[in-house]
Formats: structure tokens, C-alpha cells, sequence
């Protein structure tokens, strides 16, 4: 068996332990080429604060990449329930709670052949008064094939832009996955729905830009919302502009 394919196979059976059915489906992966031009792109794209592959990891050669895509019920759930939704919360923290354990697995592998691996943290390890991030796990799902950006700025996927993303760097040499032809967002193929945009209670989005200050303040309303439902799980999260898209969910 391909590095490859053992490393799709380590991230499937993680998630499938999981044994959360009504939160995921089986995961996407795809890789990208740690020297890819376009990292150094993101440097301007995103800002000069955001790292290189081999920041994290200088031996860097691959990145993996990989989604969790939500159920039908988690990914429509947002839109249905305008003050709040748990199972929106409880999908985000339970899945970003668990890439430890799928990351861990993958770098025990990879060592063990060999390689070493460097981890990152989740999505949301931003600073909340600059909005600055040293890594995008979208943008890398981007630039491994994964995935296209929406107007919403956020990613879409053969199953959706209904989920999480993750990625690991590692010095191993992986082949990198097929480019995404094209948009898969209607808003920017012709400008038609806007739904996303619609559907932002602050009015943070504005055709592929988001007011990241008003789209946080908005987000900053959610635990107490969540709270006064009794949710288990409390996150300051929205997801409401992904519930909308008619793409958040791709059977």
C-alpha cells in the first residue's frame, strides 16, 4: 500500500472510531506539495503573519489535507435554527477536539516509516483582536485539489462546505493531488445566489470579503444563545452563511 493510500486509510478508520454517525460522514483527503508557489502567495492573499510549511516543519515536503464533512441534519441545522444551534456546537467541538488523536495516529505512522510530521492546531487559533492566524487549514484544502473558496470565504468540497478542515506537514514525498478546475461557488461563476451574503445576521460578507470584526461580534452572541438552550457543548460559532449555501451539503 501507497503512503497514500495508508494515510487516507489511518484518517477513515480514526473518524470511523469515532463512532459519531449522526455528526460525519467519511472524511476527504488530498495532498499538496510543501514547496507549492502558492503558499508563498498566501503571504499577500491572507497576510505576511501567515507561515510557510517549513515554519512548522523545515525538512517540509507534503502537506495532508483533509475535511470532515458534516451530516445533513448538522449542516442544515444552523438555517433552522436562527438562535443557536447545539448540534451545529456539539459537531464543531467534538470534531476539532478529536484532529489530535487523527494527527497523532498520522505522525506515529509517518515516523515509523521514517518521516518526521509536524502538527497544527485547529481552525479558530487566531488572535481575536487582529484576526490573525499563522496558518489557514481552507487555503492549504485549497491548494491540495480539496476544495474551491465561496462567497462566503469559506470552502466547498465535493460533499459540501458543511465541515472541518485539518492538515499535517510532513517531510515525506507525497503525490500531490489534481487542481480544482473551477469555482464551484454560482456567485462567482455568473453572480448569481448570494444566499451566504443573504444570510449573515451582521452583514459581515460582501462577495468573497468578511468584515471580520462584525462576523466576531456576531459569533460572540452565540454561547449565551446556546446557553440559555442548555446545550452541552458551547462554542462562540454561527455557521449560519454555510447552512444557507445550497452547496453545504453535497450527498
Amino acid at each position: 500500500m501507497s503512503l497514500e493510500s495508508e494515510i487516507r486509510t489511518i484518517i477513515e478508520e480514526k473518524f470511523a472510531a469515532l463512532d459519531r454517525p449522526d455528526l460525519i460522514r467519511t472524511p476527504l483527503v488530498a495532498f499538496a506539495s510543501a514547496h507549492d508557489p502558492k503558499y508563498q502567495e498566501l503571504k499577500t492573499i491572507i497576510g505576511p503573519w501567515h507561515c510557510l510549511p517549513t515554519d512548522f516543519l523545515p525538512e517540509a515536503e507534503s502537506v495532508i489535507s483533509y475535511f470532515i464533512p458534516f451530516t445533513k441534519e448538522v449542516a442544515l441545522a444552523p438555517k433552522n435554527e436562527p438562535d443557536g444551534s447545539p448540534i451545529w456546537s456539539e459537531a464543531y467541538i467534538t470534531i476539532n477536539n478529536y484532529f489530535h488523536v487523527v494527527n497523532q495516529a498520522l505522525q506515529d505512522y509517518l515516523e515509523s516509516q521514517g518521516y518526521s510530521a509536524a502538527q497544527i492546531r485547529p481552525a479558530k487559533a487566531y488572535d481575536k483582536e487582529t484576526f490573525q492566524a499563522p496558518w489557514s487549514h481552507r487555503s492549504t484544502a485549497v491548494i491540495a485539489g480539496l476544495a474551491s473558496f465561496g462567497a462566503n470565504n469559506l470552502a466547498i468540497t465535493d460533499k459540501g462546505s458543511g465541515g472541518r478542515f485539518c492538515s499535517l506537514i510532513t517531510s515525506a514525498r507525497l503525490e500531490p493531488s489534481r487542481e480544482v478546475p473551477r469555482h464551484r461557488c454560482p456567485y462567482f461563476e455568473n453572480g448569481a445566489c448570494g444566499l451566504c451574503i443573504k444570510a449573515c445576521p451582521a452583514g459581515a460578507l460582501n462577495g468573497g470579503i468578511t468584515n471580520k470584526a462584525a462576523c466576531q461580534a456576531e459569533l460572540n452572541k452565540n454561547p449565551e444563545r446556546l446557553q440559555k438552550k442548555n446545550a452541552k457543548f458551547i462554542a462562540d460559532i454561527c455557521g449560519k452563511c454555510l447552512s444557507a449555501c445550497p452547496l453545504v451539503y453535497i450527498d
